[in-house]
């Protein structure tokens, strides 16, 4: 009887241990930092200093606060669920695709804060 009840226990500790446990979430790991991304993928169009370009239609980032350029960057990365229905932003929409297939994809929140707070002229 004894051994048949702590046979009994350890089955149930076995399968009791695995309740409650939580899935690990994973950790999205970026191949390029947010500042690598912009140098060589969003400068040709917002300037060296997020000036904007009038020839290539992008606007400046230097007077966007934290929260439009996250709304902006969520707007291209997802296909224009956002803000804007712009043919600019169809663009920029069709370019983000192209890029994160190069491994040019970004965190919105990380990317925002980066533009911010290197080219933001109101800080």
């Amino acid at each position: 009887m004894k051994k048949m009840n702590l046979a009994l226990s350890l089955v149930a500790l076995v399968v009791l241990s695995g309740c409650g446990d939580k899935p690990k979430s994973e950790i999205v790991k970026y191949k390029y930092t947010p500042a690598q991304v912009y140098q060589d993928t969003c400068s040709h169009c917002h300037g060296l200093k997020g000036e904007g370009l009038a020839e290539k239609k992008a606007p400046a980032l230097t007077k966007q606060s934290v929260q439009e350029l996250e709304m902006s960057l969520f707007d291209i990365k997802n296909g224009g669920l956002g803000q804007s229905t712009a043919s600019e932003h169809d663009v920029m929409e069709h370019n983000m695709k192209k890029l994160a297939e190069k491994g040019y994809d970004y965190d919105i929140k990380m990317m925002a804060n980066y533009l911010h707070n290197t080219f933001s002229v109101a800080k």
